[in-house]
């Protein structure tokens, strides 16, 4: 790791390099152990310069948005953690109602954004947390919609290249968008359609309203931590199998939503990966359906 340090350092690398540093700063569950580096390019050359020399040392690297979605569950990640910066926060909106966000884009604050310029597309996403870039990679959504409805195209870093993708050659899935190996989502495109600030506001708060009522808030988690199996909620095949305030060490079960994994007490990634496979078993024995994580556990 200190190669590639000298050698962004000595290429002027604008943005962050932090050595070991503590991925519980970073993830909204609020444990894991450290990266070996984490790295914020501050915009597009600094980032295709970081990838090069990632890949030009042969380290293995990946990328977070918001952290919302990930748990770190060694003691250390030996790669580098990427993050993107500011220069990626970018958002521009035209007359046509096409509007381009930087994929470092806070998501919550895009849909302000939406609502005081009054437009209309977005209120399906009001709640969930993260940012732009990291809502598309998964393609993040609730009952009300997903990201795949509304993006026109997505900017992908690959390699030394930067480049448009239109929709009709994105692939996007349940909770995925795939995307080619070693590549980074920058920004995205979207149509909204001008609307009444106050019915677009009214909409978002129908939406939030129902989160808050149905998900745990106040607490540290990953948001929902199983894929749900087709046809059928693992919230719902969570509780059916009695697992709901189960816990283990600082862990629990949501007695709110059985889906979310919660940090109680001070928990530790084990505990986290005990309680995952607790579940996992308990829903499998109950019903023989085997739950897939929709959390990302790097390490562990």
């Amino acid at each position: 790791m200190r190669a590639v340090l000298d050698q962004l350092r000595s290429s002027r690398f604008e943005g962050l390099l932090a050595e070991k540093e503590p991925m519980s700063r970073h993830c909204s569950l609020k444990v894991g152990g450290a990266a070996a580096l984490l790295a914020v390019p501050e915009d597009m050359d600094g980032l295709l310069m970081l990838l090069g020399t990632l890949r030009d040392n042969d380290v293995p690297w990946l990328i977070i948005g918001g952290g919302t979605n990930v748990m770190f569950a060694g003691d250390e990640y030996g790669g580098c953690v990427v993050r993107l910066g500011e220069g990626f926060s970018s958002t521009v909106v035209r007359k046509n109602g096409e509007w381009e966000i930087g994929a470092a884009c806070v998501t919550a604050k895009v849909l302000a954004a939406a609502v005081r310029k009054g437009f209309s597309g977005l209120q399906f996403a009001a709640g969930i947390p993260g940012t732009v870039g990291g809502a598309v990679r998964m393609n993040a959504g609730t009952h009300e919609g997903d990201f795949s409805g509304i993006c026109s195209e997505v900017q992908i870093a690959e390699k030394d290249q930067v480049q448009w993708v239109g929709r009709e050659n994105l692939e996007f899935s349940y909770r995925k968008l795939k995307l080619p190996s070693g590549s980074v989502i920058t920004g995205i495109r979207v149509v909204l359609t001008p609307e009444d600030p106050r019915l677009v506001a009214n909409e978002m708060e129908r939406v939030q309203e129902k989160r808050n009522k149905t998900q745990p808030l106040g607490v540290p988690s990953a948001g929902c931590w199983f894929l749900n199996p087709e046809g059928d909620s693992a919230g719902r095949l969570i509780d059916a199998a009695g697992m709901k305030g189960e816990r283990i060490g600082g862990a629990e079960v949501s007695d709110i939503h059985a889906n979310f994994l919660v940090n109680r007490s001070e928990a530790k990634p084990e505990d986290f990966l005990a309680l995952a496979a607790c579940v996992k078993n308990a829903v499998y024995e109950r019903f023989g359906v085997d739950l897939e994580e929709e959390v990302q556990v790097v390490g562990g």
